[in-house]
């Protein structure tokens, strides 16, 4: 190769054959067998470059927009930081509107940012050509004279030499991929949008989105759809309110002309094919089920986190234990692909608990062929696995007080899988779980017993299949069925129910069995709500001696044995000895369980009623009881006694009544504040706590207590409306007192 020297401003030397140099102003490009001259205009320094006025590339104008009022304040409020360019990301799920903002925003910037640029930045390779893309529209000439690395150089000069410009960088995959262009430019605007959660910190400001509000989400499919739908409301909270599945349901049912009722009819009947629905013309990479496969595609090296996301989908949709999931993997492979599911903000991870939202639980429990996240086969173990893991979490005894909180915090996903499964694909374990739940129910509160019929209905029927009608978990649950129908239906459906079923686990498990007495325990109170006080006498004396017999005396199932016979006496008028009983068993509970035990609570709330009545006639007592014997269909028997009653009453002297003290009064506050905070407002023996206290108010004859006891009035029945057998019972009640009352002589005008 020949030597060659070159000298001087701009200069070049060549000793063979190049393709192309160049050297600025006058620049000079040497080609094989060719010299070409360039004018000092077609390729100017970076620095030197001026952007034409409004220039933008955006790709559309979100003319759909709605709401977002409190993220669009903090992009305008972002302060800018000298010799640092402003960048903040919108971070989200999928489909939850990051880059219609991102546009909305852009718009907004037009006057004031020059230019206004749009570049896909799904990876570092898609941001250079974005960038070179934009150096090309700088500088025209550049395209047929630079390679595309070097007009992204030239395009990263002109950002890092020139300042009130805005580069939008739509769905960013990896953070570490933006990096390099913002450590480049000391001054500009990023906007950056991402389903990433994760790794922004010191490398943009963070405005994380959230669904849209039920009316937006309503607002946004009126406008695409046009005029009122009284349902549209119902299917937007069906879409979980994500922009993306409302704005495309909404152009598919005006496309289709059909009615929103018919969209909801068809999602239920063909979810995955509507997951995957557009409309006529839209963009089929961009329907909510095809957004999240990419996300899934993108953790396929980490086979638990999808497997993970399946299981979670048959779970409520917040407040997810991360317990549940213990058993599918190594503690420390759980959190990663938890934190994984995250960082792609396809879940919210808050302390012990995950979140997921309603739609992507909808698509990832839904069967897809095409789809190799969501086959068949994965659906199938996703939702084995779920049923399995809550299995492994109801605690066993959930009779217990110390497993509430467990209960309560597992209860909506108990419900939530309930509704996902069909019934008759109900396993051993899935009966396991709703017995128990049901059991749990029929406790935990009056509200809570009426959903409890129906689980345990359902688990009666899962029982009966996988354990033989005779088999000891099916008889368990059908006295849990017979229990939840005494206490939501009325004695004349109850009682043939708790009849059969105690006639079954005598024959089949014996007289002493523990599932044998928890029948006989609830036919002593069906006897007693039928008025067969005597009867219901005979059976809570053989409750207490069989429980006792299997339990201990220090047992809590036999305080609450010893507690329902001192309520079988009161009922058949042996106040001396149930008010002696009831002094016993307190002391015992106080002892064995501690003053606020629940069991200990209910037996003093006992003994505050009996003690109302000590002092009572004996007369008035064995009448009191006569009106609680009266069977529930004997409507004129109730109205009879009660007549007789209240003439008994009308002819005792006043001071024979006992007349309650302030200090009762505080007694009786103070144990409904404990109920309340120990038990919770619901719970049956915060109800009696308060008839209590309505006892003691109305015992005292003073006038200051009359506003205090209707308050009182009004919150059990509030809570008591919840179970329309209770409710029934009390309207029963009052019924025959007004026709009571309305007979008593009217004194005499004055």
């Amino acid at each position: 190769m020949p030597a060659a020297d070159a000298s001087g401003a701009g200069a070049i030397a060549a000793g063979g054959s190049i393709a192309q140099a160049l050297t600025g102003p006058g620049a000079i490009a040497l080609h094989i067998e060719n010299v070409g001259m360039l004018l000092p205009d077609a390729c100017p320094p970076a620095e030197s470059v001026s952007c034409p006025p409004r220039l933008t590339n955006l790709p559309f104008r979100a003319e759909l927009f709605v709401g977002r009022s409190d993220e669009l304040g903090l992009l305008r409020a972002a302060p800018a930081t000298p010799g640092r360019p402003l960048a903040q990301v919108l971070r989200g799920l999928g489909g939850i509107g990051k880059s219609t903002l991102a546009a909305r925003w852009s718009v907004e910037c037009g006057p004031t940012h020059a230019p206004v640029w749009w570049i896909p930045a799904g990876s570092r390779s898609a941001i250079d050509a974005g960038v070179a893309a934009l150096a090309a529209a700088l500088q025209p000439s550049l395209v047929p004279l630079l390679p595309p690395e070097q007009m992204t150089e030239w395009g990263s000069r002109w950002l890092a030499s020139h300042s009130g410009w805005l580069l939008v960088l739509d769905d960013v995959t990896n953070p570490a991929d933006v990096e390099p262009l913002l450590s480049r430019a000391p001054s500009g605007r990023f906007l950056i949008t991402s389903r990433r959660a994760t790794g922004w910190h010191g490398v943009a400001e963070e405005i994380p989105l959230d669904v849209l509000s039920c009316d937006d989400a309503v607002r946004i499919f009126t406008r695409v759809r046009g005029g009122e739908d009284s349902d549209a409301a119902e299917l937007c909270e069906e879409l979980g309110c994500l922009p993306l599945a409302v704005t495309q349901a909404a152009a598919y049912c005006l496309e289709t002309d059909c009615t929103v009722r018919v969209y909801l009819d068809d999602l239920a009947a063909y979810p995955d094919e509507m997951y995957a629905e557009t409309y006529e013309g839209g963009d089929h990479e961009r329907t909510v089920a095809r957004v999240w496969h990419v996300t899934l595609d993108r953790l396929t090296n980490d086979p638990l986190a999808v497997r993970l996301l399946l299981t979670m989908a048959w779970y409520a949709p917040d407040g997810i234990p991360r317990g549940l999931f213990a058993h599918l993997g190594t503690p420390l492979a759980v959190r990663r692909a938890l934190g994984r599911l995250a960082a792609h903000s396809m879940i919210t991870l808050s302390g012990d608990t995950v979140t997921v939202h309603r739609l992507v639980q909808a698509v990832s429990r839904t069967r897809a062929d095409a789809d190799r996240h969501r086959n068949p086969e994965a659906i199938g173990d996703a939702c084995a696995a779920a049923v399995k893991a809550l299995a492994r979490a109801v605690p066993e005894d959930v009779d217990d007080p110390s497993a509430w909180p467990a209960m309560r915090s597992l209860l909506p996903h108990v419900q939530a899988l309930a509704e996902h499964v069909r019934p008759e694909e109900d396993t051993a374990a899935m009966a396991y779980v709703l017995t128990r739940t049901g059991d749990y129910m029929l406790t935990a509160g009056i509200r809570l017993a009426g959903g409890a019929y129906g689980l345990l209905q359902r688990a009666e029927a899962a029982c009966v299949r996988h354990h033989g009608p005779g088999g000891e978990q099916t008889l368990y649950t059908r006295v849990l069925l017979a229990r939840a129908t005494r206490m939501l239906k009325s004695s004349e459906e109850a009682a043939p129910v708790a009849e059969e079923v105690l006639a079954d686990c005598t024959r089949v498990l014996g007289p002493d069995h523990e599932v044998t007495l928890g029948a006989l325990s609830n036919m002593h109170q069906v006897a007693s709500l039928q008025g067969d006080t005597e009867r219901a006498l005979r059976l809570a004396e053989a409750c207490l001696a069989g429980v006792a017999r299997l339990r201990g005396a220090e047992a809590r199932s036999t305080f609450e044995a010893r507690k329902k016979l001192v309520m079988a006496l009161t009922a058949v008028g042996e106040m001396t000895r149930a008010d002696d009983l009831c002094d016993e068993l307190l002391a015992d509970c106080s002892r064995a369980l501690g003053e606020e035990d629940p069991s200990t609570l209910s037996v003093r709330s006992l003994r505050t009623a009996l003690a109302g009545q000590r002092e009572l006639p004996e007369t008035l007592i064995k009448l009191m009881a006569g009106v609680h014997s009266v069977g529930e269909e004997d409507e004129e028997g109730l109205i009879a006694a009660l007549r007789v009653l209240i003439q008994q009453v009308g002819a005792v002297e006043p001071e024979q009544f006992t007349r309650a003290t302030e200090e009762d009064v505080s007694a009786a506050e103070r144990d409904l504040d404990t109920c309340r905070r120990v038990l919770g407002d619901d719970h049956a023996d915060t109800v009696v706590a308060r008839l209590v206290l309505l006892q003691v108010y109305a015992a005292t004859r003073d006038p200051r207590y009359a506003e205090p006891a209707k308050d009182l009035l009004m919150e059990v029945l509030s809570v008591i409306s919840a179970n329309e057998s209770a409710l029934a019972f009390m309207l029963r009640v009052f019924g025959a007192l007004h026709t009571v009352i309305d007979e008593l002589p009217r004194p005499p005008d004055e």
